[in-house]
């Protein structure tokens, strides 16, 4: 066989193709996407066949999996506990200038929105997203934290309940227990 195998990455690959096939390409991903491929060229008589074969990742088992089916956001389908200290993860759900960004954009439920929002927040009080603090300038001097006490927040992760969803239906307490 007269094979030979080439592998290489995407970034390879937009490099080789025309600039009206790499734009086809798409954008979103829910997990990274695996653009290795195998370059197998065979050759039958007179032809050369170069066939592109994609290659299963080598770190397919430590992928997330998930059930496609759900119509759960995606923080409750993935059954992931996200703390406060997963600064990569939190900085995906909010604005360059600090704010969150709106459900129908982050498609996220209304208890994970709020979780998430309060996740931030406490981010920002300990100090771990410092880059998205408004600078000092354009804060009111008189509720500027004290020097020493900047960033001095810390959070005991046993400590952090999921939030109340307030749109959940009520226990009523009967008559009898009022008084």
């Amino acid at each position: 066989m007269f094979g030979r195998i080439i592998s290489f990455s995407a970034s390879n690959l937009k490099a080789l193709l025309p600039a009206s096939i790499s734009r086809c390409t798409r954008q979103l991903h829910i997990t990274a996407p695996v653009a290795v491929k195998q370059i197998i060229e065979t050759r039958k008589d007179k032809q050369l066949i170069i066939e592109g074969v994609y290659m299963n990742s080598p770190r397919e088992e430590t992928l997330l999996r998930h059930n496609e089916d759900s119509d759960a956001c995606a923080v409750c389908r993935l059954n992931v506990e996200i703390k406060h200290t997963d600064v990569l993860i939190l900085s995906q759900f909010i604005r360059k200038d600090g704010c969150m960004l709106p459900r129908r954009i982050t498609g996220l439920c209304r208890l994970q929105q709020r979780r998430i929002g309060n996740m931030v927040a406490m981010a920002n009080k300990a100090g771990l997203m410092t880059s998205l603090l408004p600078r000092a300038r354009e804060r009111d001097p008189y509720k500027r934290r004290k020097e020493h006490l900047k960033f001095k927040v810390y959070y005991d992760e046993s400590t952090i309940k999921p939030p109340k969803d307030p749109f959940a239906p009520r226990k009523l307490v009967p008559k009898d227990n009022w008084f």
